[in-house]
């Protein structure tokens, strides 16, 4: 007989996670995501546990178990891609699969509630296995994509995010061996039934823990940052008076550490077609304010110039870094942020010296080993 209390376990985790996350005050697009696939593991304990007692209605539960592998695919993403983690292509591709699911839970409701019509129906029969076949396969798919965003880009990463990356890559590699191949060679086919509960918990609390454990370490570093930036406002202060000693225009300290914060944690430099006003408006204050700051304080003469600086810089290292070799030209000027290839040249040179092309193969050969981080 089964022993059903690992999924008390697993459901308990999940739920404490689950509103652990959803109650962040600062929450991002990786905690509903989160919050959703834990919501989704839930219903599957759930369902475990009610199946006995509650009959055909275990399949409405298994509804909103549609979750799983391919939410946690996108929170795969999330975490590993800094930039347009998830389109609308990556959105229709998991609900995609959620339907699969969900077509194979409602027909097994009909199946249960009256068999009669349904087996008689070859086609509906076929369908059925078709379907299956197709979850199957895109389900097996999306769990080596999820393993792949862990370590895609791994010997660019920082001592961080390697770590994170050997972390994730390890969880979910042990639970889908730990889920799929493991018992196969040690228990018989008896037994598999018999421990299933204990397999299916041990392998979702792997992966699950593992994205708590990545979340926390991101947010660690996020925090570090800060109270990086925190210490550095003491050397703002001091340049702030010594331009009111040289006589020159007053700069709020406020607005370098928000300028600071735009360019450095959200790259907004990255964004294309970007004016002096959205600086403004994301700091709520008067364009002249930023632009005095950026005269006097970044001693830049102008916003254009300024912001060029930092796509350019961003830009060098994209050039010669092995995780981008195969890029070209155009699309390294896109990422960042010039919208054109020709406005990425003429500013390139001017600030370099060569052109994009030139410097690449100048310094490609030469710094790709010893370039770890693409971003500072």
């Amino acid at each position: 007989m089964q022993n059903y209390s690992p999924y008390y376990l697993l459901l308990f985790v999940c739920l404490g996670l689950m509103f652990l996350n959803a109650l962040k005050k600062d929450k991002q697009l990786v905690h509903y995501l989160f919050v959703i696939f834990c919501g989704s593991l839930c219903m599957v304990a759930a369902q475990k546990l009610s199946a006995q007692s509650v009959g055909a209605y275990q399949y409405l539960i298994g509804l909103f178990t549609c979750a799983t592998c391919n939410v946690s695919w996108l929170i795969a993403r999330t975490l590993f891609r800094e930039h347009s983690p998830i389109s609308r292509r990556h959105v229709a591709f998991a609900v995609t699969i959620a339907g699969l699911i969900m077509f194979n839970q409602t027909w097994h409701y009909l199946v249960s509630l009256d068999p009669q019509p349904l087996p008689t129906s070859d086609i509906m029969w076929r369908l059925k296995q078709g379907v299956n076949e197709v979850t199957i396969l895109l389900s097996s798919s999306i769990l080596a994509l999820s393993f792949w965003e862990a370590i895609r880009g791994y010997r660019g990463k920082t001592q961080s995010q390697q770590l994170q990356s050997i972390l994730f890559a390890s969880a979910f590699f042990l639970a889908v061996f730990n889920a799929s191949i493991l018992p196969k060679f040690i228990f018989s086919a008896a037994e598999i039934e018999l421990y299933n509960p204990i397999i299916i918990t041990s392998s979702a609390l792997l992966i699950v823990l593992a994205m708590q454990a990545v979340m926390a370490l991101q947010a660690r570093v996020k925090n570090d940052q800060a109270l990086k930036q925190e210490d550095d406002i003491g050397t703002i202060n001091n340049d702030t008076s010594h331009l009111n000693e040289s006589g020159n225009q007053d700069v709020e300290p406020e607005l370098i550490v928000g300028i600071t914060k735009l360019i450095n944690e959200q790259q907004l430099y990255l964004q294309a077609s970007l004016k002096i006003s959205d600086f403004a408006q994301a700091l709520m204050v008067p364009e002249y304010k930023v632009s005095r700051a950026i005269r006097y304080h970044y001693k830049v003469a102008n916003f254009n110039l300024f912001i060029n600086q930092y796509r350019v810089k961003y830009a060098k290292k994209l050039l010669i870094c092995d995780q981008a070799k195969e890029w070209s030209i155009l699309s390294i000027a896109l990422e960042s942020g010039f919208s054109s290839l020709a406005t990425f040249n003429r500013v390139f040179k001017s600030i370099v010296g060569d052109i994009p092309n030139e410097y690449r193969k100048q310094n490609g050969d030469y710094y790709n080993e010893g370039i770890r981080e693409l971003v500072d």
